[in-house]
């Protein structure tokens, strides 16, 4: 080899060493975000309940609870994967089987013939039934659903048209059947009207009163009037047999000669008396959504606070387990969420239980209505509407199922949107050649969502709704 071959190719060494140090290799591209799933979730708000024996039926979420009569937790049985489902909105028990409307979308069948072991056993879909369901009702020993349009069976068959208001109440009794419909009652035959009321019930058998009798509940503008109807639906005495109730009412549970009334914000018994109705009893409590009989005189009541068993007479709280439910604002402090309820304030470090805290003095910072980020920007309007204005034009976006956005946050990426059911991700991307898109994700949560803060470590954030706190993450 010659004396310049040599020198050559002792330099390529130096030479390679030098570029390497100057010239350094791309750093691979950020993974791509494939999906994004609830990590944690803490039990919140308390919605329906149900009473079989001595098994308490709870919804809490997504979860069914399962409570002895005394409120402690006997087990639970998830219905839906994390972000995947509303929450429970309705229950109703016939003979041995719980029917469960999960959201608006399916209503799973659940046997209960072993009261401690509930076993899941069929699911039905809002396709199937031929409506989105609001509520479950019984009607003959059957479950049935009531959505827009009327009544139709789990098997999709037409019980009810109605082409007037949405129907609230159905009752079938002696051979017909009355539906309530924008406070009037009508007959399902021929759709005649008969008498007025928001909720209806079969009145239990009491020697003042006729046979064939309800219980109605009629909402005004200043509270609620409760009473009984004859089998014509027409009241009885207004002045002994109806009486007012404060606030707006969300059932009524006779049992013998009692009837529990069930306010938003509090508890009523009514007693049926050789003199009328009179009021027998009342507990005062923000935020309730359901309550129930239990036996020995005690009541189960659920609501955004959680759950409590109350004796009747003393007032007595047997039992009071809270939540960090009815959450109606929430701020950042940076490294923890607070977020503000009827009954107090609760501090959430993501991914551990919420903790109640001191009250905070004041209001509370009001969430993010604008982001900004890589040149674009998100900014949501006082009805809720986001506008995404990119360098090559501006998008207007509608919340899912005609609700609202609430709040807006950015990632070094991305845009975080908390609406009414859940959490809408907006991840910014640009294709090889091409101007950069957004694509959207979403998770669904018990919301509406009050408040959204990056993790400090990325890769997701965390909530404040009004059904609990949480973490979503980013899946690659």
């Amino acid at each position: 080899m010659s004396t310049v071959a040599r020198i050559i190719l002792s330099t390529i060494p130096m030479v390679l060493s030098g570029c390497a140090s100057t010239w350094k290799a791309a750093p691979p591209p950020p993974p791509r975000t494939e999906s994004i799933v609830v990590e944690h979730e803490s039990d919140g708000a308390h919605g329906p309940m149900v009473v079989h024996g001595e098994a308490w039926y709870q919804a809490c979420g997504r979860v069914l609870l399962v409570l002895d009569d005394h409120g402690e937790e006997m087990g639970r049985l998830p219905l839906a994967e994390a972000g995947t489902s509303r929450p429970i909105m309705d229950m109703a028990l016939t003979g041995d089987t719980l029917a469960v409307l999960l959201g608006d979308r399916e209503v799973v069948m659940i046997d209960v013939s072993s009261p401690w072991r509930p076993v899941e056993d069929d699911r039905i879909e809002g396709t199937d039934i031929g409506m989105w369901p609001t509520t479950l009702a019984t009607l003959d020993g059957d479950v049935v659903a009531i959505g827009p349009g009327g009544v139709r069976s789990l098997e999709g068959r037409h019980l009810l048209r109605s082409d007037e208001a949405d129907v609230s109440d159905i009752v079938s009794h002696r051979g017909r059947v009355l539906y309530v419909s924008g406070r009037r009652i009508h007959r399902r035959a021929g759709g005649a009207y008969v008498g007025t009321a928001s909720d209806l019930e079969l009145a239990p058998p009491h020697p003042a009163i006729p046979e064939g009798a309800f219980l109605f509940a009629r909402q005004e503008r200043t509270g609620t009037l409760v009473g009984i109807l004859g089998e014509d639906c027409r009241e009885l005495d207004p002045s002994t047999w109806t009486t007012s109730v404060a606030g707006r009412i969300r059932g009524m549970r006779p049992r013998g000669g009692q009837v529990l009334v069930v306010g938003e914000d509090g508890l009523s018994v009514l007693r049926m008396t050789h003199e009328g109705l009179i009021h027998e009893w009342a507990w005062t409590c923000p935020d309730i959504e359901d309550a129930t009989w239990l036996g020995d005189g005690r009541i189960a009541v659920s609501g955004g606070f959680g759950r409590a068993v109350i004796h009747v007479g003393d007032h007595a709280v047997t039992h009071w387990h809270e939540a960090p439910g009815g959450l109606k604002e929430a701020a950042s402090t940076g490294d923890h969420l607070v977020a503000r309820s009827a009954h107090g304030v609760w501090a959430y470090q993501p991914g551990k239980a919420p903790t109640k805290v001191d009250g905070v003095a004041g209001p509370m910072t009001a969430p993010d209505q604008k982001a900004a980020v890589l040149g674009w920007s998100v900014s949501i309007d006082e009805v809720g509407t986001a506008t995404v204005t990119a360098p090559g034009g501006v998008e207007h976006l509608e919340a899912p199922a005609g609700g609202r956005f609430r709040c807006v946050t950015a990632t070094e990426d991305a845009f975080w949107l908390g609406h009414d059911r859940g959490i809408l991700l907006l991840i910014l991307e640009s294709p090889e050649d091409e101007p950069m898109k957004a694509r959207r994700l979403g998770v669904m949560v018990d919301g509406p969502v009050r408040c959204i803060e990056p993790l400090l470590l990325g890769g997701g954030v965390a909530f404040a709704a009004e059904g609990g706190f949480g973490v979503v993450r980013e899946v690659w």
